[in-house]
């Protein structure tokens, strides 16, 4: 299982891209308010930061997981808990994510159709491309996925061009300041912090020690994109409006309307985001099952395809709204899992890494 450093590219590209706009805009204008786009743009800075501290630290152990290198780094028993930490927030994360897409298809596709049967059938499908293929056909898919989503995106931005208003972005800074600016990044800087799961994908990249300019240009661009998405929604709706909307980005490009010829292009844009989310839950699906397997010492981490795949369908059903699912980013992402899974442990890995020199193994000669 091999991919290579610019699959990991579209990968992340691809995956940073199906929340960040959906979800970052709005909570960001309600904090920043015209600012936002500020506050989206240091979030990229952060999301830069911390995910050369992730490469850094898998780079020293490119041939392990993260469930393996932390109990070489912290002992057995503490690695393996540090392993199994991390693996129960992939879990909730996917269940989350899951969540969202499912009523997010159904409020806006199909009224009359149960949520549970339309998670159903992306858990089926992202099961059946982890079986036949495992992260070498997520890899492939989203070469395919992730040209389309920046296609469909910036045919949207410039489709939407009619309805701009430039002095709904002022005034500048005047009415937010600094600590408004830097606590709407946060946002979008936690979701950026997915990149996380470099951790567990650095073992199955080829030549891992040339993917920092990958990773780091699949941070650049979804912060790039996440920024115009700010502008353009603050342009077309107002801090008022753009702030209180589930969706924002979706909203205007439901508002697009050129020459009264192009229109209902939410069509098209929600067909390929579905692709999008696709490849973020079957990486989310792939490293839950292998470092599942790793943990528990099962050979065969296939094996553990089928039962992860049952769990994150089970737990995505438990909320009953949107609203509620949003809170999870708010109570749990942002104060618990961005500054301790994120930030503090995958540093304190490479400064412990560091210290120990090149006494752990061999596999960063």
């Amino acid at each position: 299982m091999k991919i290579s450093p610019w699959q990991l590219f579209w990968m992340f590209t691809t995956l940073e891209i199906s929340m960040s706009i959906w979800l970052t805009v709005a909570p960001t204008i309600e904090t920043a308010r015209q600012d936002a786009w500020i506050s989206l743009a240091v979030a990229g800075v952060i999301g830069l930061f911390v995910t050369l501290i992730l490469i850094l630290v898998s780079q020293r152990h490119d041939s392990l997981t993260l469930v393996e290198f932390a109990q070489k780094l912290a002992g057995k028993w503490i690695g393996w808990l540090i392993g199994a930490l991390y693996i129960a927030v992939w879990f909730s994360v996917s269940a989350d994510i899951l969540r969202i897409f499912s009523l997010f298809i159904k409020q806006y596709l199909f009224h009359d159709t149960p949520i549970w049967l339309i998670a159903f059938l992306m858990v089926a499908a992202m099961t059946y491309i982890n079986y036949a293929g495992s992260v070498e056909a997520i890899a492939r898919f989203s070469e395919l996925a992730g040209p389309l989503l920046l296609a469909g995106i910036l045919v949207t931005f410039s489709l939407n061009v009619t309805n701009l208003h430039v002095d709904l972005l002022l005034p500048v800074y005047a009415d937010s300041g600094a600590l408004s600016i830097l606590k709407g990044s946060l946002v979008n800087a936690s979701f950026l912090g997915e990149s996380m799961m470099i951790m567990m994908l650095t073992p199955f990249i080829a030549n891992s020690k040339k993917m920092l300019k990958p990773a780091l240009l699949a941070i650049c661009i979804p912060s790039l994109i996440a920024v115009v998405t700010s502008v353009m929604v603050i342009m077309t709706f107002g801090t008022n409006i753009g702030s209180t909307l589930v969706f924002p980005y979706f909203s205007m490009v439901r508002f697009i309307n050129y020459l009264e010829f192009v229109q209902n292009m939410d069509v098209w844009i929600m067909f390929i985001w579905i692709f999008s989310v696709f490849v973020k839950l079957a990486m989310y699906l792939f490293i839950n099952s292998y470092g599942t397997a790793q943990l528990f010492g099962v050979k065969n981490w296939r094996v553990m395809i089928g039962f992860v795949a049952a769990a994150i369908f089970a737990i995505s059903l438990v909320p009953a709204n949107v609203i509620g699912i949003l809170d999870y980013a708010t109570f749990v992402w942002i104060p618990y899992i961005f500054p301790i899974f994120i930030v503090a442990l995958p540093l304190l890995l490479l400064l412990v890494s560091m210290a120990r020199g090149r006494t752990l193994a061999p596999e960063g000669q």
